[in-house]
């Protein structure tokens, strides 16, 4: 047994590492989140498993709404309210300085 990529439509969504003479499913997109960590006794099953969770994805997919998003309006919140965000680490790694508040 070897380690295998999984698949689906062309986008690789896992991977499957050999354990104990089975595969243990690494999931690497959330749309198979679920899957993550299951033990398949093989590539096929763990390939089956992976598209019955993206058909049932597809299908709550087609059912939902267009999502909406806030749009800020005049007396809304301003950036100034949300400074908890500037010293983050991404913006201290990507080299921007905080502001004070």
């Amino acid at each position: 047994m070897q380690k295998h990529v999984v698949d689906y439509g062309g986008e690789a969504v896992g991977a499957v590492v050999p354990e104990n003479g089975r595969l243990r499913f690494i999931a690497v997109k959330y749309s198979v989140w679920s899957l993550d960590g299951t033990v398949y006794p093989s590539l096929s099953a763990a390939r089956i498993a992976v598209g019955e969770i993206m058909a049932q994805g597809q299908q709550r997919a087609s059912a939902m709404p267009l999502a909406s998003f806030w749009v800020p309006q005049p007396g809304d919140a301003g950036e100034s309210h949300f400074l908890w965000n500037a010293s983050s680490a991404i913006r201290e790694a990507a080299g921007d300085q905080p502001t004070a508040a």
